[in-house]
């Protein structure tokens, strides 16, 4: 029995990315970009932030720094990180339910390539094409504002895309709503570790079982390279990031599991 190359599909694989997933993630990226930069950029905002600023700092330089790191880890923080979430919900969503839900398995198996390794290979793509998406829209908000992304910064993206894309790509093996699914995995864990978290009760413990996905936006924060004008200077923490690319990783591991293990015919 001949056997197919699954590496035969990467380019097609890359192309259905860039053409069903990226462009649909540069679209809402530079919309929520706009958004977000006109409303802190909005007079009344500027004037009310700059008058703290020009307490705090003496010179009109030291102002104006101050100034566009507020904005730049602002950026960082609030639409950067929700990007993240998005490109990986966009990249994973129905990465393998889709084509089990309309049979398009009978054709893409047709040859002798496994679902595991098809599939983990598309994952690999995705994350790759989510990747160039973040350099051309980080180069887009270096012209109009300031070079933002550090290799720090490009790390700390990529990793975090790996904790949710790995919970989608898992859930979308396993399950129809995998885009669903994530959305109530990742708000679950934000609720439950924020109300929950310092709770010393036996139970807590079962917090474990979900990623503390609610300090994302610290690890935003200290990657963006400089300190808020209004906060002290955060140190990235490492444990906390591997942490959580851990549990992703875990998760993508699980979903070739069953993807080996699983028939796709079952919906």
């Amino acid at each position: 029995m001949s056997r197919a190359r699954a590496g035969a599909y990467a380019l097609w694989q890359l192309r259905d990315y860039f053409k069903d997933r990226g462009l649909p993630t540069v679209i809402v990226g530079t919309l929520a970009a706009y958004l977000s930069l006109s409303d802190i950029l909005a007079s009344d905002e500027r004037e009310k932030v700059m008058g703290v600023l020009r307490a705090r700092f003496v010179t009109p330089e030291a102002v104006d720094a101050a100034w566009r790191t507020y904005v730049d880890v602002t950026f960082v923080t609030g639409i950067l990180g929700a990007l993240v979430f998005l490109g990986a919900l966009f990249a994973m969503n129905g990465i393998v339910a889709n084509d089990r839900k309309f049979g398009f398995y009978r054709f893409l198996f047709a040859k002798p390539v496994t679902p595991a390794r098809y599939y983990g290979q598309a994952f690999v793509l995705h994350w790759a094409g989510f990747m160039a998406v973040i350099a051309v829209l980080g180069a887009l908000y270096g012209v109009v504002m300031q070079p933002v992304l550090t290799r720090t910064l490009l790390l700390v993206v990529a990793l975090m895309f790996v904790a949710y894309a790995g919970i989608a790509f898992l859930l979308s093996a396993a399950a129809r709503w995998d885009w669903l699914s994530l959305v109530v995995v990742s708000i679950a864990a934000d609720v439950l570790w924020t109300r929950f978290g310092a709770s010393v009760h036996p139970l807590a413990k079962l917090l474990y079982l979900l990623p503390p996905l609610h300090r994302a936006r610290d690890l935003y924060a200290a990657a963006a390279g400089a300190p808020m004008p209004f906060a002290a200077p955060s140190e990235l923490s490492w444990p906390l990031l591997a942490w959580l690319v851990g549990y992703g990783a875990l998760c993508y591991l699980a979903g070739l599991i069953v993807l080996r293990y699983r028939r796709l015919a079952i919906v």
